[in-house]
């Protein structure tokens, strides 16, 4: 693949990260000070940006410590600490689809002085994972499918999606996809036999999965392994997980609803809609808030406070960081089914 990085643009570890549009901002905005912010497997890079970010654009630049879950968790709160004189740098991500609440009020968008910077993926083999996919979609009969990937892999999932077009496959869609937002593609479970999902690890899979409730195939297709495999074993194991602890869910007499205070992540529209279908069931609830949730913070209330949770933040915590709690801890669309009191292996959806 031919990749272009010019300008205020570096290659770091196999990423590309191009900064020009920052470089533009720091120009017309006068900033003084970058704040940089990056997810997990990237906070290590984050000195040899810095690095180069000062040396290109001649402004301070700190960085952030904590890792990033998205840009729902992006630090509004360190604008405010250094006035106009900054700008956040949000690595890693893309644009986030849900509302966004700081100072008091919730917008769709960014507001200004943040600036995403996606950092593209420059390693995978489009000709080997479209081979792959070739071969399995061929022995299950499958033609038609969506494209789901990480925003990293933007244009290797462009590349795979116009080598599958061009063998015969028919491809409706090729969308980005966030742990918590998969409607573009499953809005097109109708017109589609099934569904590939470009990103590293099992995460956006997963989710695509159980957004779909089950009901399509995923193909799981890692550009850091060269692999391609069918995670529907998962899905079904996880869904299997998930409609046990509904159960056990509805037994509860005591919920509590977790509200999350990360500017993506405050959703007291969804808590109050809990709170009134607790209400109707008899079952006390109170609001729990967060700005972080662990099972060490949870383990901190007394043992007999409540029966079962529901995470209003994100639910992917529901799912990963919590699935195994000795209590039930439930996403928005898992409480909403439990609390309307019917809970069918046709009702799952995901996540809201």
């Amino acid at each position: 693949m031919a990749w272009e990085c010019r300008g205020c643009c570096t290659v770091i570890d196999g990423y590309m990260f191009d900064f020009n549009h920052v470089a533009e901002a720091v120009n017309t905005r006068r900033s003084e000070l970058l704040i940089l912010e990056a997810p997990q497997g990237m906070v290590r890079l984050l000195e040899r940006l810095a690095g180069f970010l000062e040396a290109c654009l001649g402004v301070r630049v700190a960085v952030r410590l904590e890792p990033s879950f998205g840009a729902c968790s992006a630090s509004l709160d360190a604008l405010d600490m250094f006035g106009g004189r900054a700008i956040l740098v949000h690595i890693g991500h893309g644009e986030y689809v849900y509302p966004l609440c700081w100072r008091g009020s919730c917008s769709q968008g960014l507001p200004g002085g943040v600036y995403l910077v996606e950092a593209e993926y420059l390693g995978g083999d489009p000709e080997a994972l479209s081979s792959k996919l070739l071969e399995a979609l061929e022995r299950h009969g499958w033609s038609r499918v969506a494209v789901g990937y990480s925003v990293q892999h933007r244009r290797l999932a462009a590349m795979i999606a116009g080598k599958l077009s061009s063998s015969g496959v028919v491809v409706r869609a090729a969308s980005s996809v966030l742990g918590c937002y998969y409607y573009n593609l499953t809005k097109l479970r109708g017109a589609v036999d099934a569904y590939l999902v470009v990103a590293g690890g099992y995460f956006h899979a997963l989710g695509l999965g159980l957004a779909l409730g089950g009901s399509k195939p995923v193909l799981r297709v890692d550009p850091y392994t060269s692999s391609v495999d069918d995670i529907g074993g998962l899905v079904s194991k996880t869904l299997a997980r998930r409609y046990w602890l509904m159960q056990q869910a509805s037994r509860a007499s005591s919920l509590g609803i977790i509200v999350g205070l990360l500017p993506g992540q405050y959703r007291p529209w969804i808590a109050d809609y809990l709170s009134r279908l607790a209400e109707k069931r008899g079952i006390r609830h109170r609001v729990i808030l967060a700005r972080y949730l662990s099972r060490e913070y949870l383990d901190n209330l007394s043992p007999g406070d409540y029966d079962a949770f529901v995470v209003t933040s994100c639910p992917r915590l529901a799912i990963e960081d919590l699935g195994d709690y000795y209590k039930p801890v439930l996403t928005p669309a898992e409480a909403r089914i439990v609390l309307s009191g019917g809970i069918t292996s046709q009702d799952y959806t995901f996540p809201w």
